[in-house]
């Protein structure tokens, strides 16, 4: 009998998106649809309503006006359930936040710029679309080129400092170099003059042998 698998352990649900608070924007596209919706419904009045079903309403008005507000209270929950799935699935209420945190920054940088001026009205700044390709792909690189110019001025600063190292130690053992050479030709100087007062000394030897044998001769 073949062992049977082990069941695989179901993998966890995923934990759902976190409702961000809607700001400005977002909460007044709820609010202008949350009114729409109120005053759509409030048009659908029972007399309207019963006017489309006329012998349901006059012979069973209380029903029917059961049924009216069933009606009416099921699709204004529809219609607001599809309108929240509607912001979550696209994201609204964050995408709505962002457009706010925009455009407070973009008068909080026209306050700061006016201040600077003096109160002065700023200039208002150049449109993307009419600069020149040149300005806007280095708008884009000018943070990689700094960063990649920093460190090229580092590594070239850590370079000259080897450099300068090594010509110090190659000066050093230059002079080294020298001295060395300056006691071997002293030490291969004083080894001449040996030799040469050793010849000296073998030339006053043979001549005192000389003298030796010419006196024992004359003798």
């Amino acid at each position: 009998m073949s062992a049977s698998r082990p069941s695989r352990s179901p993998s966890p649900a995923q934990a759902p998106p976190v409702q961000q608070t809607p700001g400005p924007r977002a909460a007044a596209l709820q609010k202008l649809y949350s009114d729409a919706v109120s005053h759509t419904l409030r048009t659908c009045s029972y007399s309207n309503f019963a006017s489309s079903f006329p012998t349901p309403a006059s012979h069973a008005p209380d029903a029917m006006k059961r049924l009216h507000t069933d009606f009416v209270e099921k699709l204004d929950r529809t219609c607001r359930l599809n309108f929240d799935q509607i912001l979550r699935d696209r994201q609204v209420v964050a995408s709505l936040n962002d457009l706010d945190r925009l455009v407070e920054d973009a008068r909080r940088r026209k306050t700061a710029a006016e201040q600077a001026q003096d109160g002065q009205a700023a200039q208002p700044p150049l449109p993307p679309h009419t600069l020149p390709a040149s300005s806007l792909y280095l708008s884009h690189l000018g943070p990689l080129l700094s960063e990649k110019h920093d460190s090229l001025s580092s590594r070239l600063q850590t370079a000259q400092s080897e450099n300068a190292d090594l010509v110090d130690t190659v000066l050093q053992q230059r002079l080294d170099i020298e001295r060395l050479v300056s006691q071997l030709e002293t030490t291969i100087a004083d080894i001449d003059a040996a030799n040469g007062a050793l010849h000296d000394m073998d030339a006053l030897t043979e001549e005192a042998v000389a003298l030796d044998m010419d006196l024992r001769t004359a003798g």
